[in-house]
């Protein structure tokens, strides 16, 4: 219930996006008020939809099989990434291939914090502070 506030504050190998992983993987159990621009899809993933003063669909995405993608509204981009949150692939939607181009991968998770960053802020903190517990049930999975 807590996981995003723990996530924030537990340590974690270089690489590894705690923060992310919990926001869109945990989004079932998260405080998911009423946000301007925000929207939430629960339909066999957990969506976070932010759409932009010009309509378009910014979106980050958990599968089931531990898979995060990144729908980058303004170029037709899927970005996926593996459980470990490491960039695995870039789907080009245009033209329906693997893009072959270059990825500053850092941009590109600066880009989906800002699309999440207003549900982020939207979680409290937890009413007992049980870091400890957070960190030692998830040391191996963020190590």
């Amino acid at each position: 219930m807590n996981s995003v506030y723990y996530a924030q504050h537990t340590p974690h190998s270089e690489g590894i996006e705690p923060v992310l992983i919990e926001v869109v993987r945990d989004l079932t159990w998260a405080s998911i008020p009423g946000l301007k621009g925000i929207e939430y899809d629960f339909d066999g993933s957990n969506i976070i939809h932010n759409y932009n003063s010009a309509g378009k669909d910014y979106a980050f995405s958990y599968y089931p099989d531990e898979t995060y993608v990144y729908y980058d509204g303004g170029g037709d981009l899927a970005y996926n990434f593996n459980k470990d949150f490491k960039l695995v692939s870039v789907w080009n939607m245009k033209n329906a291939d693997y893009s072959p181009d270059p990825v500053d991968t850092s941009a590109i998770i600066r880009d989906i914090f800002r699309v999440v960053q207003p549900v982020i802020d939207a979680q409290p903190e937890p009413l007992f502070n049980l870091q400890w517990v957070y960190d030692w049930v998830n040391k191996d999975r963020f190590n």
